[in-house]
């Protein structure tokens, strides 16, 4: 073999490898733009499951503030009858048996608005 027989058959052989480098390179390129086009497709669908998070993190937060303003609208319904209406309604029930039968003793009949009272609560029972 002669001597430029030889270098071309090195240069060959460096024209193969660097086929197959390149063939490898834009293998890899063709895989790193599939990822690049699957991570920006991810990115949108990640940007969804934000928008829908915050959406569910805003009404889960309304439910919070409606939760609580029910217990406190509960826990004043429960003074309001305790502290309030129990102690005042009994008195005044009390006050009421006591002045119809004064009335009753005295006059010999009811009030009418003690009769009417009566009929009424007849009525709705």
């Amino acid at each position: 073999m002669s001597e430029i027989e030889v270098i071309n058959q090195r240069l060959q052989k460096g024209d193969e490898r660097f086929a197959e480098v390149t063939d490898a390179l834009s293998r890899i390129t063709t895989h790193l733009q599939s990822q690049d086009a699957t991570m920006a497709s991810l990115a949108g669908k990640l940007d969804k499951v934000v928008d829908g998070t915050d959406s569910i993190v805003g009404m889960w937060n309304g439910g919070v503030k409606t939760v609580r303003f029910f217990c406190r609208a509960a826990e004043a319904w429960t003074f309001m009858l305790k502290k309030v209406l129990f102690p005042f309604g009994s008195f005044a029930l009390v006050m009421t048996i006591l002045f119809s039968a004064w009335s009753y003793v005295e006059y010999g009949r009811f009030p009418e608005w003690v009769s009417a009272v009566f009929k009424l609560i007849l009525a709705v029972l």
